[in-house]
């Protein structure tokens, strides 16, 4: 028994589709995917996708694409359409293939990725032997016909992966996921620059309409002369699905006008077989304009195409986008080394995703370094029963007004849950301030040294955390007046996070002052007169 692999030509097309029939059913949801002409014309490289098999007795076993880029210059070869019958593995034939399009990839000095449905751990152990490295976890991403996770594969190709930028430290999520990355690559000494990246402004005075992918280059090619800063890598095939189909979907866009001039555009395909929206490209020419835009296009990707997920790929020359689509609750989900490539320079993409869906993780089988990935990345989604709750709280809270979607989730983390009986003492007066505290459910009553009650805390209610973010002691005993569970945030863990990113501080800081300053007006007439 002998492995022929070759390049497939139209006259595969019955063998493929039975291949297809074997691997994904009959109702895959791109129906092209069992048309014959469809396929001949797939594998008809002029007129398709350049395609590889391997055969087995003359019987397709497996099949893989080279998907094509929309940006003839992408450094990148994107190998999709994976698909390999249970015993390919078993008669060496799925290696035999991915062996040659590797070798291929070497011939023509390319970088390939490829996607792996987390729950194949034969494929994570083949790759890994074939030299590539795991670089992101993307739960939920297609649908076959369930919702399935998919690791990003990376085969490096060492001319591009010389230099490296130095990692802010005002993304510590992004740089935790990029150090395991680049030293899997084995690519040591990374710098980090502590450059108190913000992201851009969430709310601006632009007025919001759709367009065409015409009127976004029109306006795009009229604001060529201020060259805008590219942020948004744009280069990659624009199918659909698992399969990644062609459709005649347009690319949509939405502009930004202010004083009838356009400013700004960002330009979305709506996946409809992943039912997602996969941001392509965007602009924006006062360097301002960008985060409203992203807001935008998260509130209809929810509230008119109500989407599983929001993606996109950002360079990672953007911090203050990537700080910006942090504070829209976006989470890194893939670090892809040198995939951006301009005027032979080549730049860092982190994969960026807007998960709707609740995700709590469940336990996979996977090999050691996908495992660490995994790990890393289901850290940054919030656990729906525990998170969810904590983040309403702190979206009603005035202590955390001005922060983005991302910026609580951080914070929310740090909130655990406590059980007090009533009666139970939670702190006493002159006691150092530990922890900060929301009724989740409860009452909490604050007492003098004389045991009065001064004041109570109900359910959506905070207190403690004057004492947390002065470093002030207790000024009163608090008590539960009945039983009552409580998330409690320890000082030092909040301590640790703003060191981290001390922008995050800022408004907290900024609300608590305005909190005293209104306590204070209300409780001396005097300063309210001279309007402190």
């Amino acid at each position: 028994m002998s492995v022929i692999v070759r390049l497939a030509t139209e006259i595969d097309a019955s063998g493929w589709l039975e291949l297809v029939v074997g691997c994904v059913g009959r109702e895959y949801p791109a129906r092209q995917v069992y048309d014959r002409a469809w396929v001949k014309r797939q594998l008809t490289p002029r007129t398709g996708q350049e395609t590889w098999i391997a055969e087995v007795d003359g019987r397709v076993q497996a099949s893989i694409s080279f998907l094509t880029p929309t940006d003839a210059g992408n450094p990148v070869g994107n190998l999709g359409r994976f698909l390999h019958r249970p015993e390919s593995y078993a008669n060496g034939s799925a290696q035999a293939l991915l062996h040659r399009v590797t070798q291929l990839s070497v011939e023509r000095h390319q970088m390939l990725v490829t996607r792996v449905p987390v729950n194949d751990k034969t494929q994570q152990i083949l790759l890994e032997g074939l030299d590539y490295v795991c670089v992101g976890y993307q739960p939920f991403k297609h649908t076959l016909p369930t919702r399935q996770g998919i690791l990003f594969y990376v085969h490096p190709a060492s001319q591009v992966l010389v230099t490296r930028l130095p990692l802010s430290e005002s993304l510590p999520q992004i740089s935790t996921m990029a150090a395991v990355v680049l030293d899997k690559l084995k690519i040591s000494n990374l710098l980090t620059i502590r450059d108190g990246a913000t992201g851009y402004p969430l709310h601006t005075e632009l007025k919001f309409s759709d367009g065409t992918l015409e009127e976004f280059e029109s306006w795009r090619s009229q604001l060529e002369t201020a060259k805008p800063v590219v942020e948004v890598s744009t280069g990659y095939n624009r199918g659909f699905g698992l399969m990644r189909v062609l459709t005649d979907a347009p690319v949509r866009a939405v502009l930004g006008r202010r004083d009838s001039q356009t400013l700004a555009g960002l330009a979305y395909i709506y996946d409809e077989h992943d039912r997602c929206v996969r941001i392509c490209d965007a602009f924006a020419s006062d360097g301002l304009s960008t985060g409203s835009l992203f807001q935008q296009i998260v509130k209809q990707a929810q509230e008119q195409l109500n989407v599983a997920y929001v993606e996109v790929d950002i360079l990672m020359t953007a911090p203050r986008l990537m700080k910006c689509a942090e504070q829209l609750g976006f989470v890194p989900v893939a670090y892809l080394p040198a995939f951006y490539s301009q005027d032979g320079h080549f730049t860092d993409i982190v994969k960026m995703v807007k998960l709707n869906l609740a995700y709590a993780p469940d336990p996979i089988d996977l090999t050691p370094h996908a495992g660490i990935i995994v790990n890393i990345i289901n850290q940054y989604f919030e656990d729906p029963k525990m998170g969810g709750v904590t983040l309403n709280m702190l979206r009603q809270l005035k202590t955390f007004d001005g922060l983005g979607e991302g910026d609580l989730r951080k914070i929310a983390r740090l909130f655990a849950r406590k059980l007090y009986h009533s009666g139970e003492q939670i702190f006493q007066k002159g006691d150092p301030g530990e922890a900060m505290f929301i009724v989740l459910r409860g009452q909490v009553d604050m007492r003098d040294e004389h045991s009065k009650i001064i004041s109570s805390v109900h359910a959506g209610e905070i207190f403690g955390e004057l004492s947390v973010l002065s470093n002030a002691s207790r000024a009163a005993t608090a008590v539960a007046s009945q039983s009552s569970i409580l998330l409690v945030a320890q000082r030092q863990a909040f301590n640790d996070l703003i060191q981290q990113e001390p922008l995050l501080g800022l408004p907290i800081y900024r609300n608590l002052a305005l909190d005293l300053t209104n306590k204070l007006r209300v409780s001396n007439p005097a300063a309210a007169a001279m309007k402190l």
